[in-house]
């Protein structure tokens, strides 16, 4: 990995850029106030904006200066956090703290092919600590790629689930000591350089098993083959559990009481685990996640029998845990509140606010999604009528009754008009002001 003096040049003064960003005073106040939200010590609201796949649209590809991979993917992440310092002002600070991610990969699920697409989570979308997911727009080789994609079923028959088996994880030392190394020599002066493992963890059982199985196909089998979907849940949970054995193991957690994407979309800021980017030895000192989204339109029992059942024997391994992404959970509170570690919600898009808002109180974080579509085709800076009544509303169902979060996310595109992030947190800002 070699880069060039001119692209160590182009790097460096970013890092100074978002060195100064970081020493910002309401870098450490937003800090503060999302130690108090995930302890639930306050009712204030907090807002949190992940562009995702956006991202592309906002430090494209095509503005990048550097050259080679390595350089753009520094680049790309030090335009990105000023991005998120400068233009989305949300409540997630922006640190001079520069994280080096060690190399893991794994052997995916499938025993009889090895490396298939379906491996762990390690493998899956890229997320930063800070950025949340993104694309990884700096590569030379980028390529956005919206289409549909063909599906074959790999599991046809209760006898093909022996080909599932735990994924063995691979860290790739050398290759990432040596990324170190580079990272340090451009940056290490400027940005506190760390090396960390896996803060995020992605429990997310029935997604893996429905891209081996079929998502249709699954919901057959509820009433047609129960026996066949239990014995797929156990090795699920079995094989969970293996990989997360095989992460404290190999040393390849890092604890994560300080920032980190948390759940579907939020932060792990807590004084109740360890926040000092050590090595995770016992996965009481890590703040976890568990959803099955994919069983939206299943009840609340059986919902349970079948998925929620698993889900709680490794929530309750973390020292903290985040339930749900787009499920409307509702209606599931009485099992999901079973979950004995549990602190974080995900309020979707299509759950119901008031009944959420009733049952929760301010025993979790109260993790609300407003719809991005309504984000993308009901607002823009000058047309705020329709969001304003979206949001105050879900802001006066929840005043001084929930510790709540407004997270904006899966906005897969801004409609190429990055600025829009921005005006949105200062509307947000302004209604929440106006419902206090």
């Amino acid at each position: 990995m070699t880069i060039s003096s001119k692209e160590r040049e182009i790097i460096r003064e970013l890092a100074k850029q978002v060195k100064d960003a970081a020493q910002r005073p309401e870098m450490k106040k937003r800090e503060e106030l999302w130690y108090a939200h995930n302890e639930l010590k306050t009712t204030d609201p907090v807002i949190a904006v992940f562009p995702e796949m956006s991202w592309r649209e906002i430090i494209t590809p095509e503005s990048l200066q550097c050259e080679c991979d390595e350089a753009r993917e520094m680049e790309w992440f030090l335009r990105a956090k000023l991005f998120r310092a400068n233009v989305i002002d949300d409540d997630v600070p922006v640190h001079d703290i520069w994280e080096v991610r060690k190399i893991i990969t794994d052997t995916g699920w499938d025993k009889l092919n090895p490396n298939h697409k379906n491996a762990a989570f390690a493998n899956q979308s890229f997320r930063d600590n800070c950025l949340g997911d993104v694309p990884l727009a700096w590569r030379n080789d980028f390529n956005f790629d919206a289409g549909a994609k063909h599906f074959e079923p790999i599991i046809d028959e209760p006898s093909q689930l022996s080909r599932l088996g735990t994924p063995e994880v691979i860290y790739h030392e050398k290759e990432t000591m040596e990324k170190l190394k580079l990272h340090q020599d451009v940056l290490g002066d400027i940005l506190d350089v760390r090396l960390v493992g896996l803060k995020f963890l992605y429990i997310a059982m029935v997604e893996t098993y429905s891209d081996f199985r079929g998502l249709e196909q699954l919901m057959y089998d509820i009433y047609e083959e129960p026996e066949m979907l239990h014995e797929a849940m156990a090795i699920m949970e079995e094989g969970y559990n293996g990989l997360l054995d095989q992460y404290l193991e190999q040393g390849l957690l890092t604890v994560n009481g300080n920032q980190a994407y948390s759940g579907s979309g939020g932060q792990t800021y807590t004084h109740e685990i360890p926040g000092d980017d050590s090595v995770c030895t016992d996965l009481k000192n890590f703040f976890g996640m568990t959803e099955s989204q994919e069983f939206t339109m299943v009840g609340p029992k059986q919902h349970w029998e079948f998925v929620q059942v698993h889900e709680k024997k490794i929530a309750d391994r973390f020292g903290l845990s985040a339930y749900g992404c787009c499920e409307p959970i509702e209606d599931k509170l009485e099992y999901i509140r079973s979950f004995e570690t549990l602190r974080r919600i995900s309020v979707s898009p299509w759950a119901d606010i008031q009944k959420c808002s009733d049952r929760m109180g301010k025993d979790y974080v109260y993790s609300w999604k407003p719809n991005p579509s309504y984000y993308l085709n009901n607002y823009t800076p000058d047309n705020t009528e329709f969001m304003e009544g979206y949001v105050k509303n879900m802001l006066n169902v929840t005043k001084d009754k929930n510790c709540v979060e407004i997270v904006l996310k899966d906005t897969h595109t801004c409609n190429n008009d990055p600025m829009r992030f921005g005006s949105w947190v200062k509307d947000v800002r302004k209604w929440i002001k106006e419902t206090r």
